[in-house]
């Protein structure tokens, strides 16, 4: 993770910019200890992912409802996503953010072996959307998340684009570029 100084504010950025698996989940938490090492005033995590493992993805978001440090979550550059797994993260952030040309959503688990999907009974099918969803609202109504419509992700595969992610009450902001991001946020209190 790099850091600029921003001002006498220090910012570590994380990127995820591919699946979410063990790998970056380790990355990820690593970076959100050192940024609590370092004192810093933010981790912005920019994001930009077709989803991943539910393990990983918990694993990440587990690091983010305990970190000492406020954490944004930015899907960009334009033309990002943050799906499936990277939605349960954008929703878990202290502040969501999304970039003008960016969707978030769709985010009914998959069941694989392999990479081959694999088709469920209806039983277990229902038991895996309720412990999604369970999932979905311990954190996200904390968050001030509209989680009515964020289950709606889960259950129904839905997504939205910037503007309907903002007016739905998903995430907090939209920002051009990170600067912009940091710029929104600044002076901005950040509750936890």
């Amino acid at each position: 993770p790099s850091a600029p100084a921003i001002g006498v504010a220090q910012v570590v950025v994380i990127r995820i910019d591919d699946q979410i698996e063990p790998v970056m989940a380790e990355y990820v938490d690593a970076g959100i200890e050192e940024a609590a090492r370092r004192n810093a005033s933010l981790i912005l995590i920019t994001m930009d992912t077709p989803g991943g493992l539910s393990s990983s993805m918990e694993d990440i978001i587990q690091h983010i409802l305990v970190s000492p440090v406020p954490v944004a979550v930015y899907i960009s550059p334009t033309g990002s996503r943050g799906a499936s797994a990277g939605f349960f993260i954008l929703l878990s952030a202290d502040v969501a953010v999304m970039a003008p040309g960016t969707h978030a959503g769709a985010a009914s688990p998959l069941l694989a072996i392999g990479g081959v999907p694999l088709q469920v009974d209806e039983t277990l099918k229902k038991k895996i959307l309720n412990d999604a969803t369970a999932f979905l609202r311990s954190y996200a109504a904390k968050r001030g998340r509209n989680v009515e419509l964020a289950e709606s992700a889960v259950v129904d595969g839905k997504a939205w684009t910037e503007t309907e992610a903002l007016d739905g009450k998903l995430i907090d902001l939209i920002a051009n570029s990170p600067e912009d991001l940091l710029s929104k946020l600044d002076g901005r209190t950040v509750k936890r």
